[in-house]
């Protein structure tokens, strides 16, 4: 993202650090309206919030946050940015409103804070050679062919899926990195790669190789329970601002059935089939055990 970036943030978290910020009451939304500002908080992670090397804050949720409070009235929408593993320490002292990143909705989490209701989901897709030759459409359709390798990260949890689905060891090709297994795809070493549909649609955009292509799944990988494995990602709250949540979860809802939503998150890589249910809300997810 360039030089600019290690310029930006320490500027930002200087003017932060200064502001003399203190913690937020069960009020937030009315102070947000009253003073015409919010702060969210990011981690500078891209697609889901970052700076790009412009120093412009954007990605999936800051995108989504400015929407949502311009049709408030609220147009200034100032960054905060934090670690990863400080976003929700943050959010509970008060550094910044609302976590800005699409956070994964986890159990453990949601007994720190409160989550909006789901923006996007996250499944699986492939990155297959142009046309998709073998035809690879599932971790099945993979194991059912004797010749077909896929490609995976070192320890990530497709391994366990495709464990389970039935491809042996020797055609599970382990890559340190996505980079690594896009050009293991390329020499020929993999017949596909495996990773969320967000990271293939984003780093095949970045490569732009013609000979690789996006290939959707007509069946998600089966975790342990034999259920399809779907995880879910939304903003953070603050438990005492119910107010504030429940006018962007009303908001969130409208803009999901009018397709606003996908459109505003489509250039980073979230397109419709990332779009959750209508019926299935943070609450029900935080209350599921893993």
């Amino acid at each position: 993202m360039g030089n600019k970036l290690h310029y930006v943030v320490p500027v930002i978290a200087a003017l932060i650090a200064g502001s003399g910020v203190c913690a937020a009451h069960s009020g937030t939304l009315e102070d947000i309206k009253a003073s015409g500002k919010v702060r969210i908080g990011i981690p500078n992670i891209n697609p889901y919030g970052y700076i790009d090397g412009d120093g412009h804050v954007t990605g999936q949720a800051p995108e989504l946050t400015r929407a949502f409070f311009a049709d408030m009235g609220v147009k200034e929408v100032d960054p905060v940015v934090t670690e990863w593993g400080a976003l929700i320490g943050g959010l509970m002292a008060g550094r910044f409103d609302i976590i800005a990143t699409g956070m994964l909705i986890q159990p453990e989490r949601c007994r720190q804070i409160s989550f909006g209701n789901p923006e996007y989901k996250i499944v699986s897709a492939f990155a297959v050679r142009k046309g998709n030759p073998l035809s690879l459409t599932s971790y099945q359709t993979v194991a059912a062919n004797d010749v077909a390798k896929i490609g995976m990260l070192t320890g990530a949890g497709d391994i366990r899926y495709a464990e389970l689905a039935g491809v042996p060891a020797a055609r599970r090709i382990l890559f340190p990195d996505f980079t690594a297994a896009l050009a293991g795809l390329q020499a020929g070493r993999v017949d596909a790669v495996v990773a969320s549909t967000v990271t293939i649609r984003n780093a095949l955009t970045r490569l732009a190789d013609p000979e690789l292509e996006y290939a959707e799944l007509t069946e998600q990988p089966l975790g342990e329970n034999g259920k399809p494995v779907v995880s879910y990602g939304g903003m953070g709250f603050r438990k005492e601002d119910a107010a504030l949540r429940e006018a962007w979860n009303s908001w969130l809802t409208a803009q999901l059935q009018s397709g606003k939503a996908t459109q505003i998150m489509a250039p980073f890589g979230f397109g419709p089939e990332t779009q959750p249910s209508a019926d299935i809300t943070a609450d029900q997810i935080c209350s599921e055990t893993k």
